[in-house]
């Protein structure tokens, strides 16, 4: 039965999409690289009518396939970030630094638990980091010869793990087109050569994702349980990894709650969803809990000393979403990190952090009014969404001549590829964005005219989650990064929801 609630989260993740689509191709918001429309928008449109039109080959759909192109891709990822390994900066270095003086004896310093308070959330980095120090030390080598091959592991089951999401809706042919976007878009990413959460959380946001669409296809009962089970546990790593991954929580929730009534259905089973659902959240915040505390355990820090107090509150990091900085190039950066911010808070009480965040927003809404305010949250959707490198280069000093050391043979290639300042990463990154925009231009308009299925329904209230918290908290294209799968997943879904042009139906 077509669920009307189903059908309006459908078409408005189609507007939204579609929209930030539109705007990327005919007045895209500069980021830290811009891009020549003179490539990007034909090569979008061509990839577009070609994703209309063309019939994939029946070698496309060989069984054995996705599994080959899972390891090769997590191959390929692996020895791309090895390739291109750099001393990068930001929270990724601080995090690494911390864990390397851990593993080395040396006990952390007041000001790094003075980070760790104000930046709980990086625990559980801190863990992986430091059992990454581990492995290596054990090995003679550095830890990034560890944890960037885990990288490239994550990338492999995030492949597959889209192979088992699209395959159920459209198709062993879409399947492997969408593997290999993901591939391009996340498996060739400079990113690759940065041990930190994008990466980690990917497999187990694409993966949490999978098991509930599994979980949600009729089959045996037991069967059912022990998916969703397997599902909460998936997207609670997945948070206590990351933040973002809760919204998948919310969007598995409104699912199953909208999927009550997408069939007729007895009382007591409504009321059995329901109490699922209240139970799955209850499990959520359980674990989520459980492994923020085992985190902090395996990090081998002093629990004592890491006083959450001191951490903002949520209103702040809503206040800091709405800040607007102006960069001495002219880009414009819309609620992405300032240093001014986190300054003011600094040693405030918690009741003091809430009344500076309140005082930020008052400000904020005086001097925009209602259509400033609209019209900066239209320009940072557009921000956000408009860069299909995905704020790579953009973190801390990272951009820097000089950050990658001259190379010769395949290592220089690479270099010269996925290189800031390399001879052919604009050419790269003007195709990357132009692939990027044809995704979101394919998932847009195939979701204004699909028909409602659960399994659309969970993706894409997935997508739109990750868009409402980027577009209120801070965040910037980077924040987008372990959700790229999913938007493929979405435009693979209904992609043959697009007008024909000439195109048989298979």
């Amino acid at each position: 039965m077509e669920s009307p609630v189903g059908r309006v989260l459908l078409r408005l993740a189609g507007v939204s999409l579609f929209a930030v689509a539109v705007v990327g191709l005919v007045a895209p918001r500069p980021v830290n690289l811009g891009y020549r429309w003179q490539v990007v928008v034909p090569v979008a449109v061509g990839l577009v009518l070609v994703a209309a039109a063309v019939r994939l080959p029946r070698w496309s759909k060989n069984r054995w396939l996705p599994v080959v192109v899972s390891v090769v891709g997590g191959v390929v990822a692996t020895l791309v970030g090895l390739m291109q390994r750099y001393h990068y900066g930001w929270d990724a270095r601080v995090v690494m630094d911390m864990a390397r003086a851990l593993q080395a004896g040396r006990p952390l310093g007041a000001a790094d638990y003075d980070y760790l308070s104000l930046y709980p959330n990086n625990l559980p980095l801190l863990a992986i980091d430091r059992m990454g120090a581990a492995v290596a030390q054990a090995f003679s080598l550095a830890p990034d010869a560890v944890l960037i091959p885990l990288n490239g592991i994550c990338v492999a089951v995030t492949v597959y793990a889209v192979h088992l999401l699209v395959v159920r809706v459209a198709g062993r042919g879409p399947a492997v087109v969408a593997q290999l976007l993901t591939l391009v878009l996340v498996g060739t990413s400079p990113w690759l050569a940065v041990p930190y959460t994008d990466f980690y959380a990917m497999p187990f946001v694409v993966g949490g994702v999978a098991l509930a669409v599994r979980a949600m296809t009729p089959r045996a009962r037991t069967g059912r349980v022990v998916l969703w089970v397997l599902a909460v546990v998936s997207v609670s790593v997945a948070y206590a990894i990351k933040t973002t991954p809760v919204v998948i929580a919310i969007a598995a929730v409104l699912t199953a709650v909208v999927a009550i009534f997408d069939h007729d259905l007895a009382p007591e089973r409504r009321a059995g969803v329901i109490a699922a659902c209240a139970a799955s959240a209850l499990a959520f915040v359980a674990l989520g809990t459980g492994l923020s505390a085992a985190a902090t355990s395996v990090a081998g820090v002093d629990p004592a000393r890491i006083d959450t107090s001191v951490s903002p509150p949520l209103l702040w990091w809503v206040a800091l979403g709405a800040d607007e900085q102006h960069g001495a190039d002219g880009v414009v950066n819309y609620g992405a990190y300032s240093r001014e911010m986190v300054d003011a808070v600094t040693g405030r009480t918690p009741d003091e952090m809430r009344a500076y965040a309140a005082d930020v927003l008052g400000d904020r809404w005086a001097q925009r009014g209602l259509g400033g305010t609209l019209a900066f949250y239209g320009n940072k959707a557009a921000w956000n969404w408009g860069d299909g490198m995905f704020w790579a280069w953009g973190e801390g000093p990272d951009s820097l001549p000089g950050t990658l050391a001259p190379a010769t043979g395949v290592t220089g290639i690479v270099h010269d590829l996925n290189g800031f300042h390399g001879s052919a990463y604009q050419l790269r990154a003007d195709l990357t964005q132009a692939v990027w925009l044809a995704v979101l231009l394919v998932a847009g308009l195939g979701l204004l005219r699909t028909p409602y299925r659960r399994e659309t329904l969970l993706v894409a209230a997935s997508v739109l989650g990750i868009a409402a918290f980027t577009l209120v908290l801070q965040g910037r294209s980077r924040y987008l990064f372990a959700f790229v799968p999913l938007v493929v997943v979405l435009a693979a879904m209904v992609h043959a929801s697009l007008p024909r042009l000439g195109r048989r139906a298979t």
